[in-house]
């Protein structure tokens, strides 16, 4: 059977529901002569007769006709909802999305408090979360494994990644429950230049140094690292074992680990870290309505200088 144009479909509905060519006509918005030649068209296509034509009475459906009529409209309801579907991928209302985010986010529901309200603006829109460290995440965006990530930002983004700081809060002090400095309420970076320390692994390529150099650079001293992960739970671990001190974000004090005390640094400014919402350059139109909507969350840039040392902190 021949190909039968779209239109056709078009033109056949409108003189089976309106029972009259020259309404459907003015429906349509073409002249009569046109309609009567586009459905002799189609019942040529067919094979058949569609329609029983008559001089002032209305134009009665075949049974073929009436069973094509059903089919008809079936198929430009197909077509509607197939334009429909094409035009929201478009917008990138549909489709999905690969999101990167830290324990410590998580842990805190921030990553539902930013996203909630995507999800609910854009139910189509598949949404797969990864646990992953920082370099991770900056690492799954440029092999585009990723399309957006929730993470420390690097003091270097790399070629293809852009990002902006969405929360900042300070950093504190993990300390072994029965350290002698765990009795303190205050610790001034000072204190702690002969102590050991429990770090996150070094990145220099994007400026992830990990967070004791924030208080060292306070306290004039190089921090003596004894351990090192990339996981803020097992840095923790290794505090609760009593292997050193670590600095970590103030949220991490919800995670209520075993034999850890937490305590404030005395030093002002109080070093910070910052989180930012990082996502590929080349964003799908899904990823552009998120980057959009991760917008409203964005903080004003933070200004350094010999005054305020280190205050955000990668």
């Amino acid at each position: 059977m021949r190909y039968i144009e779209n239109r056709l479909f078009h033109y056949f509905v409108a003189v089976a529901q309106e029972q009259h060519f020259t309404r459907a006509a003015e429906r349509l918005k073409i002249s009569g002569p046109t309609l009567t030649e586009q459905i002799k068209k189609l019942e040529n296509d067919l094979g058949l007769k569609l329609l029983v034509r008559g001089g002032n009475t209305p134009v009665l459906l075949t049974e073929a006709g009436m069973r094509f009529l059903g089919e008809a409209l079936q198929v430009l309801r197909q077509v509607e909802h197939a334009t429909a579907i094409a035009r929201q991928a478009a917008r990138g209302e549909l489709g999905r999305l690969d999101i990167g985010f830290t324990t410590g986010i998580s842990f805190a529901g921030l990553l539902q408090t930013w996203l909630a309200g995507f999800e609910r603006a854009h139910p189509a829109i598949d949404i797969t979360r990864h646990k992953l460290v920082p370099m991770a995440q900056i690492a799954g965006l440029m092999r585009k494994e990723l399309d957006a990530g929730f993470t420390r930002p690097p003091r270097k983004y790399p070629a293809g990644v852009q990002g902006f700081e969405i929360y900042r809060q300070p950093l504190v002090l993990a300390l072994p429950s029965e350290h002698p400095l765990a009795r303190r309420k205050h610790i001034t970076p000072a204190m702690l230049k002969d102590e050991t320390f429990v770090n996150t692994s070094p990145e220099p390529d994007t400026g992830f140094w990990g967070y004791p150099d924030a208080i060292a650079e306070l306290g004039n001293f190089t921090p003596r690292v004894v351990r090192r992960d990339n996981d803020l739970v097992m840095i923790l671990t290794y505090v609760a074992h009593g292997d050193g001190i670590a600095l970590v974000p103030k949220m991490m004090i919800r995670m209520n680990v075993a034999n850890v005390a937490y305590r404030e640094i005395a030093a002002k400014p109080v070093p910070l870290t910052s989180t930012a919402f990082v996502y590929r350059r080349d964003a799908s139109p899904a990823g552009t309505l998120l980057i959009k909507h991760m917008r409203r969350y964005a903080l004003p840039q933070q200004q350094t200088g010999p005054s305020m040392p280190l205050q955000v902190l990668s």
